[in-house]
């Protein structure tokens, strides 16, 4: 999981990841390689949530991989989660507060601990994008 953090470093932290996007064009002007993260918290050390989405071509096929880690939840909740308004899967909080999903493409799921198959459509996703996790929003940078 990660750390949480106080506002003061929260601000130094959401000023610091403007810098985190990578996005790497190909020769076509479309991006071969993609990373973007969204950062999200209510504050004062309540709910938070982190979301971080890669891809890259890899054998001529796009591999996404679609990640959400979230504390600090009541424990039970269950966390819906969007991508630029669509749904794209729900999250049940544990008992230890915490909740997570783990997308990845079909082809490249080579263990159980890969995550699931994500949606054949599931959109390619670029700074700017929206990201929420249950009642927090976050943007991608």
């Amino acid at each position: 999981m990660f750390n949480k953090m106080t506002k003061a470093a929260s601000a130094v932290a959401v000023l610091g990841l403007a810098g985190m996007a990578s996005v790497h064009a190909g020769g076509g002007g479309n991006p071969d390689q993609v990373r973007v993260e969204a950062r999200m918290e209510l504050g004062n050390d309540q709910a938070q949530a982190k979301a971080r989405y890669r891809d890259r071509f890899r054998d001529g096929l796009l591999e996404q991989r679609f990640d959400v880690e979230a504390e600090d939840f009541k424990p039970g909740a269950e966390l819906v989660v969007s991508v630029n308004g669509t749904t794209v899967g729900s999250i049940f909080v544990n008992d230890l507060g915490v909740a997570e999903m783990q997308l990845r493409t079909a082809e490249f799921i080579d263990e159980p601990g890969d995550g699931t198959p994500i949606a054949p459509d599931f959109p390619r996703l670029m700074p700017g994008d929206t990201v929420s996790v249950g009642p927090l929003d976050g943007v991608f940078k």
